[in-house]
């Protein structure tokens, strides 16, 4: 995918590098001298140090070839003016952070998928840790329940076990369902007939948390 990037502070940054991890086209367009100047030295990307209302900087970035435009800045003005110069542009995906809740409205009204203030999300993440204790990456979906990121042990009651005979079973704790396997860098969607090994990863979806004897049942039971 061909990503274009408005703003390298924090999130921003993370975005870049996350995206390059994963092979994708980033185009990074940051006001800020410095903060462009380490990101080209530290980041195979193109950077533009410019702002998003330069005249023609939207074409300098390929936004004719842009699969998505994700605003990350700390003003919801320039975020804002960054989302309707890509629906002039006719980009796909329509991306921002939103740092002021009550903004949020004008952003939804250009349709755009938006992250409102992401230093909240950072707080609900942490909390989650305190709250979960242990080994499994716990996170929130703000009232909808919980995804829970699990690694199976090979002495767990699930393991060499199809997700049809737990569910047959009731193994898993009620209203919960693995939703994902990742196994060798492969992600494996759930089927009846596929089997759990031990070192599968598991997102698990809970609708409400689980408890410390739930979380057991993915342990090596010898323990």
């Amino acid at each position: 995918m061909h990503i274009i990037v408005v703003g390298a502070e924090q999130v921003g940054e993370y975005l870049v590098r996350l995206a390059l991890e994963v092979r994708h086209d980033v185009v990074l367009i940051e006001s800020n001298e410095e903060r462009a100047e380490h990101c080209a030295q530290t980041y195979d990307a193109q950077v533009l140090h410019a702002t998003i209302g330069e005249e023609d900087i939207l074409d300098e970035a390929g936004a004719s070839q842009a699969d998505a435009l994700v605003a990350t800045t700390a003003d919801d003005s320039i975020n804002l003016m960054a989302m309707v110069l890509g629906q002039e542009y006719e980009i796909p995906r329509l991306i921002s952070t939103v740092n002021s809740n009550h903004r949020k409205p004008l952003f939804d009204r250009l349709g755009v998928s938006t992250l409102v203030d992401p230093e909240i999300l950072a707080a609900r993440h942490l909390l989650d840790l305190v709250v979960h204790p242990g080994g499994e990456t716990v996170t929130s979906l703000s009232g909808h329940g919980v995804i829970y990121e699990i690694e199976l042990d090979a002495g767990s009651i699930l393991a060499d076990r199809t997700l049809g005979e737990i569910d047959d079973d009731r193994a898993l704790p009620e209203n919960s369902c693995i939703v994902l396997i990742e196994r060798d860098d492969q992600q494996l969607f759930p089927r009846e007939d596929k089997q759990l090994r031990g070192g599968d990863n598991l997102l698990v979806f809970s609708a409400t948390p689980l408890s410390q004897d739930d979380l057991t049942l993915f342990a090596d039971q010898d323990e």
